[in-house]
């Protein structure tokens, strides 16, 4: 009876575990020059967090200070054993995964912070950091990335996530009370090199109109969308500039994503996370 019981006990185990691997759960984050407010020795507090979101592919913003060898160290802790950092100064792009990356390229030229492209799962996987000062760059950034994907052939089967520092005209709505160029106007006082606002007045939406056009998909806005009960749930962020956009082949696999808004990310970022699944 007892072997009998062990038995069905390790094909319920292995059946468990057959569901898991049928969901792909994607993680994209900036977190804040290093994740630098987690001061513990191997930043065990964002390593925990980080565990309990489970992610199979994690796209990180901000990954400053680290380099690939303490990177690759801080994946494996929570599960990750390959990963790729776009460079090792100032704020890099990264990535790590649980499954093997293959043919990744790390693009730092004529961006400010450096993307990268590659393949996960058969998934193409595009990381992004674009500038945070000149929205007249960021077209030009963007632009470039996705040529690059049309370069690549890799429009398929895509996910392209990060920081995009740019508002989506699918918002509009959201910056009608003139918010945001208040506080875009004010900081152009403060630091003259910014130059956020079109002609010092109008938020920019042609950053993120371009990737519509390209034909992707805003899937947390989506989701939010189709499950209005939810919304406030998957979508928080009044003010959003990051995204991840999936390829149309890819919108009806998406079962379900958020913005992470808990007690560690309220902490330990100035950025909310998202989180998507796909079945």
């Amino acid at each position: 009876m007892k072997k009998t019981f062990i038995v069905l006990a390790a094909l319920l185990l292995m059946s468990g575990a057959a569901f898991a691997q049928d969901y792909l759960r994607v993680l994209s984050y900036n977190i804040l020059e290093g994740m630098k407010l987690d001061s513990t020795k191997g930043k065990q507090q964002f390593v925990k967090w980080v565990k309990d979101q489970d992610p199979d592919i994690f796209a990180i913003q901000e990954a400053n200070k680290f380099t690939a060898e303490s990177l690759a160290e801080l994946a494996k802790s929570y599960g990750h054993n390959y990963s790729v950092l776009v460079k090792e100064k100032g704020y890099p792009t990264a990535l790590t995964s649980r499954f093997p990356i293959t043919d990744a390229e790390k693009i730092n030229e004529n961006i400010t912070h450096g993307y990268i492209t590659a393949k996960v799962k058969g998934y193409n996987i595009v990381v992004l950091h674009l500038n945070p000062h000149h929205y007249d760059i960021r077209r030009k950034e963007m632009a470039a990335i996705l040529a690059k994907i049309k370069e690549n052939k890799a429009t398929k089967k895509l996910i392209v996530m990060g920081d995009f520092n740019s508002n989506s005209p699918l918002d509009k709505a959201n910056y009608a009370d003139g918010a945001l160029v208040k506080r875009l106007k004010e900081a152009k006082l403060k630091y003259a090199f910014h130059n956020n606002l079109v002609n010092g007045e109008e938020i920019d939406f042609e950053v993120q109109g371009s990737i519509l056009d390209f034909g992707l998909v805003d899937i947390i806005k989506h989701l939010a969308d189709t499950d209005p009960a939810n919304a406030k749930e998957i979508n928080p962020a009044k003010h959003r500039i990051d995204y991840i956009y999936v390829s149309k082949d890819l919108k009806s696999k998406v079962i379900r994503g958020k913005f992470i808004r808990d007690d560690f990310t309220k902490k330990f970022s100035d950025h909310l996370p998202i989180i998507i699944e796909l079945k």
